[in-house]
């Protein structure tokens, strides 16, 4: 079997890391797949090297670029023989249609409720479209693709760099080890949950004064955030960590609890799966498509009160620690791959 996988991204955000991941996934489980991106920008420094990676997808998305990455993605069907592509963003299935031409099986992973779409160019797009996929389960249910029996595919997590063992930035931060840390991480922008995020630290510090908030990201709306911190009283206790990718596990190990109070662009909502691989506690907000990470374990927040949530659960620590790391092993490289094969196979 060999397998395409397009994402029109130019960051390592949003649908770019989870499809890159289940790539990855699919090669460990000795699948020949391959990824194809939008170059020019950080990702193709970031992934650009490997042989299976191919930035052909234009900048631009016009109908001139439109027409180059099509031709560009066909030749390399032809040159590879792909029997699946793989599309992640509308783009990207615009693309696998034009590309393929009946020459291989069109798949596609919804990312966001908001693309589930059923005016007629979506559903055309759909109509000819042999495998639906959804990175949050909650989206099974849309009214567009409830019929196509969706496959949830949930964002693999890599178990060499997110795993309990390994280094943290504690004393890079100069962070005490009887310090509580909680973490919360995202784009910093306006309707992310920080807000939420730094109230709910808040009513955490005022029972547990030996603690301090992380927040792993950046963005514009930072210095509003940190006005806001300012008039809660706890600026002195907040860490600004900034944007990290190669180190983020360090991050998360070092905390004891992440927070996780909003969807982000993508709702797979792969933070919470990658802190639980680390062995730090999320303590969520009841987002949709929550409960199936979670499992049965008591991550979600259901009356909204996360500071309350988190403060019951901090003499379970050692023991949730545990279990979000056994919970972890359903995300998995070789459990993504399992899935995706399964879907495939139905179709080739």
């Amino acid at each position: 079997m060999k397998v395409l996988h397009l994402a029109a991204g130019n960051r390592w955000t949003g649908a770019a890391a989870p499809a890159f991941a289940e790539v990855a996934a699919l090669r460990e489980a000795g699948v020949d797949a391959h990824y194809a991106f939008v170059g020019g920008y950080k990702l193709e420094a970031k992934i650009g090297r490997l042989d299976y990676t191919h930035a052909i997808i234009a900048k631009a998305q016009n109908p001139f670029s439109f027409i180059a990455s099509a031709s560009a993605i066909g030749r390399l069907l032809d040159h590879h023989g792909f029997d699946i592509v793989h599309a992640h963003l509308t783009y990207d299935h615009l693309l696998a249609r034009f590309a393929t031409r009946g020459r291989a099986s069109i798949a596609r992973t919804y990312h966001s409720r908001k693309v589930i779409r059923s005016d007629p160019f979506a559903t055309s797009l759909l109509t000819r479209t042999d495998v639906v996929c959804v990175i949050n389960d909650s989206l099974r249910d849309a009214p567009p693709i409830r019929n196509r029996e969706p496959l949830f595919t949930p964002p693999p997590v890599d178990a060499q760099q997110f795993r309990p063992d390994g280094l943290d930035v504690r004393e890079k931060y100069a962070i005490k080890s009887d310090t509580l840390l909680v973490a919360v991480i995202g784009k910093l922008s306006k309707g992310r949950g920080f807000e939420t995020a730094l109230q709910t630290f808040a009513d955490i510090q005022k029972r547990m004064p030996n603690s301090r908030l992380m927040i792993i990201g950046h963005g514009e709306h930072r210095p509003a955030l940190e006005n806001i911190a300012r008039d809660l009283g706890i600026a002195s206790s907040v860490i600004w960590a900034g944007y990290h990718e190669d180190d983020l596990a360090d991050h998360y190990r070092a905390a004891d609890f992440l927070l996780f109070t909003a969807k982000g662009s993508d709702e797979g909502h792969r933070a919470v799966i990658e802190a639980m691989a680390c062995g730090t506690v999320p303590i969520t907000a009841p987002l949709p498509g929550m409960e199936a990470i979670a499992g049965d374990l008591p991550l979600i927040a259901t009356d909204g009160d996360l500071a309350k949530h988190l403060l019951t659960r901090i003499d379970r620590l050692d023991d949730l620690r545990e279990k979000v790391v056994d919970r972890a092993g359903e995300f998995t490289y070789a459990r993504a791959a399992q899935r995706l094969l399964a879907a495939y196979s139905r179709v080739l």
